[in-house]
């Protein structure tokens, strides 16, 4: 029998048709670093929530695929989102501790659509976003074990030998590091908020003549710098597990450095490819 459907029974159709194609493990990653760098982004300024919403959107369109409103990526999000623990049992058992996906997702997109961002309100928004992120990203990371190059934080923030204290300093108050990598006399090093503390722990009129001094010049002055051991250099494609094991009874900061060699010219050069923390390994 010929069944006749208006035009909004078969847009309907239509969209319940599309089939969802499975995240690749490039893209599995791809989103993870886009999702935390927005993170970072909004721990910075929590009126920067919005880059979170964009970047959720951008994942709901992949999964849809198709263009919609924020309100109609939640039901492919959430067949993604619900292999992390932190929307699994978690919000049940400890329901002052951890909200559920549809209460984050609610709040967000609530926000996402209303134009008061700022003060309490942007700061309670921001803050389901950023649980929101957190669980996306783990289970983004679900499918199987991920290489060091998967997780790791590329384009790390590096300094130069002949670069200027300060501006070490500067670097490590702007963005909170506690270490910062160097390649000083053919070796890796990693200037430390320790050792920086301590060679600027003097009077006022020293602190600011060290200050100027180039880091090569302050080592030779008597700064610290924490030396990396040949085990704490790791390749992309090494195993986290191999990262953790690299460190037996080590409980204080520790920082990965990741490294490829490259054929310039003839001639093999390291480059330092990203950074790898325990914070990362999470």
């Amino acid at each position: 029998m010929y069944q006749r459907f208006s035009l909004k029974a078969k847009l309907t159709m239509a969209k319940e048709l599309v089939p969802l194609r499975p995240l690749s493990t490039n893209e599995r990653v791809y989103y993870r670093d886009e999702l935390r760098a927005a993170r970072y982004a909004a721990l910075a300024d929590s009126e920067s929530f919005t880059e979170i919403c964009f970047v959720i959107e951008a994942l709901g369109l992949r999964l849809l695929g198709r263009q919609e409103a924020m309100g109609e990526y939640k039901k492919r999000i959430a067949e993604c989102a619900q292999v992390s623990p932190l929307f699994g049992d978690l919000p049940r058992l400890f329901p002052a501790t951890f909200k559920t996906f549809d209460a984050l997702y609610r709040t967000v997109k609530q926000a996402r659509n209303d134009a008061m961002h700022t003060g309490a309100y942007a700061r309670h928004a921001t803050g389901a976003a950023i649980e929101l992120c957190i669980g996306l990203e783990e289970a983004l990371m679900m499918n199987g074990k991920p290489d060091v190059g998967d997780v790791m934080v590329k384009s790390p923030i590096t300094v130069d030998p002949w670069q200027p204290v300060a501006h070490a300093r500067q670097l490590m108050l702007m963005h909170s590091l506690s270490f910062l990598p160097v390649y000083l006399d053919n070796s890796w090093h990693l200037v430390s908020e320790l050792g920086l503390a301590r060679y600027l722990n003097v009077s006022v009129n020293k602190k600011a003549e060290r200050l100027g001094k180039s880091i090569a010049a302050a080592v030779s002055d008597g700064m610290e710098l924490k030396d990396v051991r040949p085990e704490a250099i790791l390749s992309a494609t090494d195993s986290t597990g191999k990262a953790l094991a690299a460190v037996p009874g080590q409980d204080g900061p520790t920082l990965w450095l990741v490294v490829e060699t490259l054929q310039i010219d003839g001639k093999d050069q390291t480059r330092l490819a990203g950074v790898l923390s325990p914070f990362e390994l999470m």
